[in-house]
């Protein structure tokens, strides 16, 4: 039988579980363990990024996002069918209290700047939340990919608005493939981004954050409140 619920369905092979067994490990939250430092610089290679931290699942790694990002009540901007808004359990109303701005991309399943720039606030003003955040995702959930020329121009205009952006890149690597270029290109064009090690790259669990050195450094203390701190987890890595 072949099941294709999902990709998430896979399960360790046995070169994986020999790996596990024979993993040399250290205390993470002392930043010892030597096999998830590995980890983490290819990752941190792979997608172009100075640093990069690994977290249980994409839902973590992206509510890490925000709230390492955001400031409590900190206004968010993503698409209305994202997997932050439809499929987190309001985590982020519980974790970073961001405030989440959606919209509804006006051409395609994906965004483009056009349908972000009205919503940002143009300036300061005591009834509005205060504007912090940009999230994409690529690829979509149902494998809608984003060309890199449009997310180029989302990052152009963040930058000139002064906001970051995150990409929710669960999927990062199935983006690539489907346009053809290297997964760092994809991230080149975001200031933050995860991706799952338990979807197309078949691995039992995980995903990775990846940024500048002192988001992820903050990030790491921020990861430790969310109950995130692991061990000996080079068994995983």
């Amino acid at each position: 039988m072949i099941d294709f619920r999902s990709d998430t369905v896979t399960r360790p092979s046995a070169a994986m579980r020999k790996a596990m067994a024979e993993a040399e490990v250290g205390d993470d939250v002392l930043k010892e363990d030597p096999t998830l430092i590995a980890l983490q610089k290819k990752a941190a290679e792979l997608t172009g990024k100075e640093a990069a931290l690994f977290t249980p699942s994409g839902t973590f790694a992206n509510q890490l996002s925000l709230f390492t990002w955001v400031n409590t009540g900190g206004e968010v901007y993503l698409n209305e069918v994202s997997h932050i808004i439809q499929h987190e359990a309001g985590a982020s109303a519980h974790i970073s209290g961001a405030f989440l701005r959606p919209f509804v991309p006006e051409f395609s399943n994906w965004a483009q700047w056009s349908d972000i720039a009205p919503r940002i606030r143009p300036e300061p003003d005591q009834h509005f939340p205060v504007p912090s955040l940009i999230c994409l995702e690529n690829a979509l959930s149902d494998g809608t990919v984003q060309p890199v020329e449009s997310m180029a121009e989302i990052k152009r205009g963040a930058e000139a608005a002064e906001l970051p952006v995150h990409l929710d890149g669960a999927r990062l690597f199935n983006a690539a493939v489907s346009l053809g270029v290297a997964a760092s290109e994809i991230a080149g064009k975001v200031d933050s981004v995860m991706f799952c090690l338990s979807k197309g790259l078949g691995a039992p669990v995980g995903s990775l954050l990846c940024g500048p050195k002192d988001f992820i450094e903050k990030a790491f203390y921020k990861r430790k409140i969310m109950g995130g701190g692991m061990r000996q987890a080079g068994i995983l890595a």
